[in-house]
């Protein structure tokens, strides 16, 4: 089919270009470009012969899809009034992206039919939004069912979010009252990424009437993103001079990944849920260093390879040593961790084995941390190998585990007071339970890439942020509006989380990628309060929980971006890849002004992907946290909790009696996929009357706790995983308890008593899945 398309643009371009100027053939080449290979490079240079393209251009919207959507993009800064009609009908087409940038050249075309076209994309209804195409469904709403969130077919009448965001900035360069009077009720939309719109389109008119609005607004928004652009408009309109954009503290050089390989989701070269059965380890062809990052910097292949694989570049904390993952030969053996010297000498292995070793940073004492599925263990739910964190001495060889999530924990990054982040994927119905209360019948959606937190010896595991599912829940975006479905019980809708390539700026916050694409995240604010997408209109198009199923990558507007770096708290290093570019070579290596968007060029290869980057310099040790681990290494550990009835879970707190200490049994890889469920009872201890309880507990063991009645039925199943390193005593407020929380000071009743051992022993009940289920037949050990 597509040689036949190909076959007859041409013949029909060369029948109308008989008797042609060598202009018009020229053209008609260009748009011919356009047509069978969406080249963003033609339909540009097409627009800017200005009125001899017309009427290609015209044609290319008529087409519809990818091509009306390069041919929008391009009469956005090449406006054509004979284009406004043709563009006002793809507003409502279902190509968002079509729509959304014919809304943006709309905005170009000063008219009262384009204002009242844009203004239509404001309808009265609260939610008169659609978001998406799936599965065969070109225009997908959400409604609510009985307090279940469902997705079904738009109607007509309903525009989509993203082009009535892109309609509400153009109508910002529009002139007179319709257009203001729009603006003005788009900042009471229930939608933030409306408002957010809004407030740019009133800056761009320059609408003074609108600063007691925005003024009150960027005290009470409910949302950070729009507090933040209501406070840069009131200082704009107030004339206030915006502040100067520093210059980027660059290194000398940086090293990058080529890679011709590329993941189709947001997440880039990371994603958070690994699928297809393979691992995913963001592999590229090649190592390379550019000194210094500009485009005419000088480029050093460092790991020459011809058939090989790199991953996870780290450079030491002085600035000689890069360190990464490889394997030398792509269809043999896994991945291994090397170091080399930043000119490229002195290469050395440093791990082996039958496994694959990714992921790897400095820790300030020397060690390298890193992820490994050395342990040969099958990941819960997947047929794939489960990775957890390991802790390598260089100068004796030694290699320590120190995480033991049953799913997968990796990326590894050392923060600036010692502690190690990593990102880990949690699948929070291992055992095949339906949630952590009765009632629940979604279990198996529960599935998240969060952050988590540890000492450099495994001790103290604990959220660092993404909240875990259950009955608490704060989500990883700015609004409760956005793609990403997932069931869930009688009180509400939510869904998971994906956090991916984490790193610390050096004023604290986090950098990364979620399903809203390139974010900021304000650890010192509430939950619901600390994201900045970069680019809201993203609108979680991608990642989370329907990645493995769903790539929307055609549906945005505005560009994928992966593997940040930063640089300073303005600057970072960022691979970008344009929306019109959707092949694997896309991402160009650049600089990212967080505040502007502004973007300059770092290095582009039309071959390969430049991914990875990190930057060549010397840079600050973080503080070196020596283990307090004991000596001798005991079998066991302690964990205790205030008060289980310090919670949100709904359950009967005077029905609760007993806690019940479980522990997930890892299986080999001979296993088949969803068959490594098997959970061991390790025992029961009774709930003080204060809702204390503490116990002893197996060290090095993914374990999780049961709530019981005085019948030892269960009231609360704790979907997430914890474990104690051997002699670690850990202990929690209570269940779901805000992190910043600090506890009454009185002493658990627990605390009183000796821990109750709930160990390992002959006997312990063993069972695979729910004990409900025809399978889950319960075992002696």
């Amino acid at each position: 089919m597509g040689y036949r398309i190909i076959l007859s643009v041409c013949m029909l371009t060369l029948i109308a270009t008989i008797g042609w100027s060598d202009e018009d053939r020229r053209l008609a080449d260009l748009y011919g470009r356009v047509v069978t290979e969406h080249d963003a490079d033609s339909v540009m240079e097409l627009a800017e012969h200005g009125q001899a393209a017309v009427p290609f251009l015209l044609r290319g919207l008529d087409r519809g899809g990818r091509v009306a959507a390069l041919c929008a993009w391009a009469l956005e800064q090449h406006p054509a009034p004979e284009a406004a009609s043709r563009l006002r009908g793809l507003l409502w087409q279902s190509d968002q992206v079509a729509g959304y940038w014919a809304a943006r050249a709309l905005g170009r075309i000063p008219a009262p039919d384009n204002v009242d076209a844009l203004a239509a994309m404001l309808p009265d209804e609260r939610l008169g939004f659609w978001e998406l195409a799936s599965q065969g469904i070109p225009r997908l709403t959400d409604i609510n069912v009985r307090g279940q969130r469902m997705a079904v077919p738009a109607p007509d009448w309903m525009p989509n979010l993203r082009v009535a965001y892109a309609a509400m900035e153009s109508l910002g360069e529009q002139d007179g009252a319709r257009a203001a009077d729009t603006l003005l009720r788009a900042l009471e939309n229930d939608q933030y990424l409306i408002r957010y719109g809004a407030i740019g389109g009133l800056v761009r008119m320059d609408h003074t009437p609108a600063l007691p609005t925005l003024t009150r607004m960027a005290a009470d928004d409910p949302v950070r993103l729009v507090r933040e652009a209501a406070r840069r408009a009131v200082r704009e309109l107030q004339e206030i001079p915006p502040d100067p954009i520093p210059e980027p503290s660059l290194p000398p050089a940086v090293v990058f990944v080529k890679t011709s390989n590329r993941s189709e989701s947001n997440l880039g070269f990371r994603d958070s849920y690994f699928f297809s059965k393979t691992p995913w380890y963001g592999w590229g062809e090649n190592l390379y260093t550019l000194t210094p990052p500009s485009p005419d910097g000088q480029l050093r292949n460092l790991t020459q390879l011809e058939n090989g694989l790199v991953q996870g570049p780290q450079v030491s904390y002085d600035g000689t040593r890069i360190l990464f993952s490889m394997r030398p030969q792509a269809d043999q053996g896994g991945f291994h961790l090397y170091e080399i010297d930043v000119d490229g000498s002195n290469l050395r292995q440093l791990t082996s084995g039958n496994c694959n070793d990714v992921d790897p940073a400095y820790l300030p004492d020397g060690k390298i941390i890193f992820s490994s599925d050395r342990a040969g263990y099958q990941e819960y739910y997947h047929q794939e190998r489960s990775r957890t964190l390991y802790v390598l001495d260089p100068a004796s060889g030694q290699i320590e585990q120190v995480t033991f999530n049953p799913n997968q924990d990796y990326e590894p990054f050392v923060l600036q007071d010692g502690r190690v982040m990593y990102a880990s994927y949690r699948f929070y119905a291992q055992d095949g339970s339906p949630g952590p209360v009765p009632g629940e019948s979604y279990g198996l959606s529960r599935i998240e890439t969060v952050l988590r937190v540890i000492l450099p010896d495994g001790s103290g595991d604990q959220p660092f942020y993404g909240a875990m599912r259950g009955s608490f829940y704060a989500p990883l975006r700015p609004m409760p509006f956005s793609d990403q479905r997932s069931g869930w019980h009688r009180r509400g809708y939510h869904v998971g989380v994906s956090v991916s390539q984490a790193r610390e700026m050096p004023n604290g916050q986090l950098i990364c990628i979620t399903p809203a694409g390139l974010t900021l995240v304000d650890l010192e604010s509430g939950p619901l309060d600390s994201e900045v997408p970069l680019f809201p209109e993203v609108v979680n198009l991608a990642g989370g929980e329907e990645v493995y199923i769903h790539t929307y990558d055609a549906q945005n507007p505005v560009g994928r971006y992966t593997s940040p770096w930063p640089l300073d708290d303005q600057w970072i290093l960022v691979s970008h890849a344009p929306w019109h570019d959707l092949r694997g070579s896309a991402y160009d290596l650049v600089l990212f002004h967080l505040p502007t968007r502004q973007m300059r060029l770092v290095y582009r290869d039309p071959a390969f992907s430049v991914v990875h980057p990190v930057a060549i310099a010397p840079r600050a040790v973080p503080q070196n946290m020596a283990s307090t681990l004991p000596q001798d290494r005991p079998s066991t550990g302690r964990i205790y909790c205030n008060s289980v009835f310090h919670t949100d879970l709904p359950f009967d707190h005077a029905a609760a009696k007993y806690v019940r200490v479980i522990e997930a049994l890892q299986m080999g890889l001979s296993i088949n996929a969803n068959a490594a469920w098997r959970t061991r009872t390790l025992g029961t201890t009774p709930l003080l009357p204060d809702g204390s309880f503490y116990v002893e507990v197996p060290a090095d063991v993914p374990l999780r706790f049961e709530l019981l009645d005085e019948d030892h039925r269960v009231l609360v199943h704790e979907t997430e995983f914890n474990y104690v390193r051997p002699g670690e005593t850990k202990g929690c407020i209570g269940c779901h308890e805000p992190r910043h929380t600090t506890p009454a000071s009185i002493l658990p009743q627990a605390l009183t008593f000796p821990p109750v051992p709930t160990l390992r022993q002959r006997g312990d009940p063993v069972y695979m899945g729910r004990t409900t289920n025809p399978y889950s037949t319960p075992v002696r050990d």
